[in-house]
This record gives structure tokens, sequence and C-alpha cells, in this order.
């Protein structure tokens, strides 16, 4: 039986390009894919993969809080990260929610489908980069936002996007004065006090890139 894939990836290139490959492959069939962290939840849920293929710099929610779903939620479905991200602090908090590969864009394509062939039957691969990385975290004693939410964390990550508080009422489908609430909760829990200093924290973590 072939297994089912799901890919996220926020460029269409490499979503194109990991198609590609797959569809020449007789034991995989892509089944969805997703720009977003919003729409990769949306997809995953509806599709329920064996195997989801995910970077961590995504808009809306990062991959990072994806894993973390997709983890409590789907824990048959094997997650491997591949990713271009040089961020220590978001390497550090992805390895934390125990991915079952990592590799980087820059490893070769042989790599790559090394990887999704050894989490297709049953396996772990992280790629020596990964590993490095994981032991860069650890010396440099990275943690994760223990006292946010999930939810906040989404919104902290909007914020940093520049996104209005209707704009992400709209995307959460939640009220705007709720978006208002997490806002002050986050100011109050980080003492931050300007979208400026917000922002510059949601960078320091790997959550968005800036210019």
């Amino acid at each position: 039986m072939k297994k089912r894939i799901v890919i996220v990836d926020d460029h269409a290139s490499i979503r194109d390009m990991l198609v590609w490959i797959l569809m020449h492959e007789a034991d995989y069939e892509v089944i969805g894919q997703a720009g977003s962290g919003i729409e990769a939840m949306r997809v995953c849920l509806a599709c329920r993969p064996d195997l989801l293929i995910l970077d961590l710099l995504l808009p809306c929610i990062s991959g990072t809080e994806v894993l973390r779903r997709v983890r409590k939620e789907l824990p048959s479905t094997r997650v491997l990260i591949y990713s271009g991200t040089c961020s220590l602090a978001l390497v550090g908090e992805a390895l934390r929610q125990r991915p079952h590969g990592f590799i980087e864009k820059l490893d070769g394509l042989v790599n790559l489908r090394k990887a999704i062939a050894t989490l297709a039957t049953g396996g772990c691969y992280f790629s020596g980069a990964a590993s490095q990385l994981s032991c860069e975290c650890g010396r440099a004693g990275i943690s994760q936002d223990t006292d946010l939410s999930p939810r906040e964390r989404e919104v902290l990550q909007m914020i940093a996007e520049g996104r209005s508080s209707k704009q992400i009422s709209g995307l959460l489908s939640v009220a705007l004065k709720t978006v208002e609430n997490h806002r002050a909760n986050l100011m109050a829990k980080l003492h931050m006090h300007d979208v400026a200093s917000l922002t510059r924290y949601a960078a320091g973590r790997g959550m968005v890139a800036l210019e």
C-alpha cells in the first residue's frame, strides 16, 4: 500500500519539486499540499497522512506549532522536517517536539529521498547537520516559551508578520476582542509594550524573518 504524504512549504517551487520527485516513486502518493500553517492543519486533519514533510518558517502558524499539534492530534503521522532555517532557537524548539526526522534543504536529494524512505518504513532520520544543530542548541541553552499558550504563539507570530488585529481575527475565526485580549496578555507576559518589541522577540526565536 502506498504511503500517503502531505507536503507543507511556503514556496510553491519546493512543493512542486517534491511532488515531481515523489510521483516517480511507486511507494508514495501525495494527497495534499499547504503553503501556510493554518492551511497545513486543515489539510492534515482532513487527509490524516502517513507522512508529513514540513518546513519550519511558515506564515500565520509556524512549522514548529504545526509539528506540536500534529504530534498531539495525529500521533500516527510521521513528520519529516525539511527546512533551510539557520535559527538555533527555531531548530531547538522543533527538535523538542520530537519529529521523526530532520533534514536541511542544503542536503542533497539523495539524502532527502533516503530520509523519506526511512520514515516511511518506521525509522527515524536526522542529517549530520541537523544533529550538529541539536548539539549547538543544547550548548546555547535555547529554551521555548513555556508561558505562552499555542494561541498566544499564533497571535504573536501574526503580529510580527505585520497583521492587524482585524486580520488576525479573520484568520483565526475568533472575535476581535479576543485577539485584543491575547495581544494584551502577550505584552504583559513578555513585559513589552509595543509591536516593534514583540516583532524583535518573535524574530529572535525564528518565528519570522526580519527584512
